[in-house]
């Protein structure tokens, strides 16, 4: 039987975290595990794909990794959360997808079709349902997947690297998840610092800012004017911090100083978000990453922020049955506190304790495909083993030997038939999807408009003109209406307020002509498309075609008693 084993893969600013774990009966092992620095460059300077895949290649080879399947991380600074709710509360499965599709074109700040997004963390009531939706840039995730191309392994999933700590940390954290309290995981790498809040195993908020170890070496480097390879050596002899001492000038305080200075920012963005009114929403703080090993940064951040602070090692969760199984754990000591990520993604592939995935649909086909010609290979294989022994059992043997090889042609063609309906299966989704995109058309408009003013004997339209409605937020509306009074005039524009489909609403300057011995007033109303004008026309179109809208319910109601009471 194949051994369910999994390489998780962490590529960092500046290393590489591989960790290889395997699901056994008495629970999670670990394999092996390895870090690879990259060769030393100028940090300000990016490091290229190939460095990236040359040291993950050595990292691989010198771990001895043999695990068939890998998953990636993608680091936090790099993805979008945003959490929609009142979703109906019936939706479910396809239903549901096709909502967060339709919100997230209006929710992400890029164009859905340039992203990569999923969503979790499903919280239904009665009413109505929420979901956390996470995305990425699809140019982003893709350069994630061709850094382990030269390993010659298709991944078979892609995490944010906030939720793989929070996998873990939610193993080490018994807390009542019902608790406004919240613990604290803060991952100090080379080039960022990561955060998330959780209460219990519950991730609640994430976050990721700019200052890591290289933020304190490049203090240095300005301090004594060398490069950074001679600042960086001067780090780590030198950085240590004394809570009772006044050393603002010293690299090490200004460092911390600025650290918890965004840590600070962090629980009280968590507090806006959350809608926590608590002075102390914080119950403790764990620390790992490099940057965690500064020598008093503990007692510093404790002293600052009146909270308890730790070390936090990732492995401790599982130390007692890799220690029972002699696993080698010791041989990962030094660099344990750095591997939060990596063991979080190995753990939650065995685990699915979160089922987001930000691979993209065609490296999932690249998956199915490869996974089919392995088993291909291996029907083959065993086909061709038990040919050659039934070649050896004689010429007695030959009729079955004939029907053996009947039985795997046809097994071979099963499988391409299985793999071409497949492939169309994949396309007739990708073009129902295409289809259910959301988008706004002249016909939308005019029905909202002609909704608003279903009464034509005050005000009447004479033109209408609709531009730029390939760029729902370039839209620009414009029409002419006569009127019988500067008061109808103002009602109209009354009335476009009253619609969740229209913004900018202007009017230009009245003008009075004679019309069969009457007044007749004339105004040009201009107007943009409102940010949610799209959903609305969805759920106008498809939700409830035969009965309107409830604010367009309400907003008729109030103008027909407006129009009483002044006919009165």
């Amino acid at each position: 039987m194949a051994k369910n084993q999994i390489a998780a893969i962490d590529i960092g600013t500046s290393a590489i975290k591989l960790v290889q774990l395997e699901q056994t009966a008495s629970g999670i092992c670990l394999v092996n595990a390895g870090i690879e620095a990259y060769p030393y460059t100028n940090p300000t300077t990016e490091i290229s794909t190939e460095v990236i895949a040359e040291t993950l290649q050595r990292l691989w080879g010198r771990v001895g990794a043999r695990s068939s399947s890998v998953v990636l991380s993608i680091p936090r600074l790099s993805v979008t959360s945003r959490r929609l709710t009142n979703l109906p509360a019936a939706a479910t499965g396809d239903q549901l997808t096709s909502l967060v599709a339709m919100q997230a074109e209006t929710e992400l700040p890029f164009r859905v079709e340039d992203a990569i997004y999923d969503y979790h963390d499903v919280h239904s009531s009665e009413d109505s349902i929420s979901v956390e939706l996470i995305a990425a840039k699809r140019e982003t995730v893709q350069q994630q997947i061709d850094y382990v191309k030269p390993i010659g392994l298709p991944p078979k999933g892609v995490m944010p690297s906030t939720l793989a700590t929070s996998v873990l940390a939610g193993i080490a954290n018994h807390e009542d998840n019902s608790s406004t309290e919240m613990t604290m995981v803060v991952d100090i790498g080379a080039g960022r610092t990561d955060l998330c809040l959780l209460t219990g195993n519950a991730l609640r908020f994430s976050r990721s800012f700019p200052i890591g170890g290289n933020h304190l070496t490049y203090l240095y480097q300005q301090e004594i004017g060398s490069d950074f390879e001679v600042a960086e050596r001067r780090k780590i002899v030198d950085a240590a911090l004394n809570q009772h001492l006044e050393a603002a000038n010293h690299p090490s305080y200004e460092w911390a100083d600025s650290l918890v200075v965004e840590l600070q920012r962090s629980i009280s963005g968590a507090k806006r978000e959350l809608n926590l009114t608590d002075n102390q929403v914080v119950r403790e703080i764990w620390l790992c990453g490099g940057g965690s090993r500064i020598l008093g940064l503990t007692d510093y951040i404790a002293h600052r922020l009146d909270v308890p602070v730790l070390l936090w090692n990732p492995f401790d969760a599982f130390r007692q049955v890799w220690d029972e199984q002699r696993s080698n754990v010791e041989s990962v000591d030094d660099f344990s506190d750095a591997l939060a990520v990596a063991l979080g993604l190995g753990v939650n592939a065995l685990t699915t304790q979160i089922s987001l995935d930000l691979l993209p649909s065609e490296e999932k086909v690249k998956l199915t495909q490869a996974q089919q010609r392995k088993r291909t290979l291996m029907a083959v294989a065993a086909g061709l083993a038990l040919l050659l022994g039934l070649g050896l059992g004689g010429l007695t043997w030959s009729r079955i030997h004939q029907a053996k090889i009947v039985a795997l042609d046809g097994a071979i063609r099963n499988i391409s038939q299985a793999e071409s309906k497949a492939k169309e299966i994949l396309v007739k989704d990708l073009a129902m999807v295409s289809l259910l995109t959301a988008r706004a058309s002249p016909l939308d408009i005019v029905r909202e408009l002609s909704v608003r003013f279903a009464d034509r004997t005050k005000i009447a339209w004479t033109t209408l003109n609709i531009a730029r409605l390939d760029t729902p937020d370039r839209a620009k509306i414009t029409f002419n209406i006569e009127a019988q009074s500067h008061q109808d005039v103002s009602q109209a524009i009354s009335i476009m307020a009253q619609s969740g489909a229209f913004t900018n609403i202007k009017s230009g300057q009245v003008t009075s002509i004679e019309r069969d011995k009457k007044p007749i007033f004339q105004a040009q109303i201009t107007c943009n498309l409102a940010k949610d004008a799209i959903q609305t026309f969805a759920q106008a179109r498809h939700l409830n075609p035969s009965r309107p809208l409830k604010s367009e319910s309400s907003g008729q109601e109030r103008d027909t008693r407006a129009q009483q009471k002044a006919d009165k």
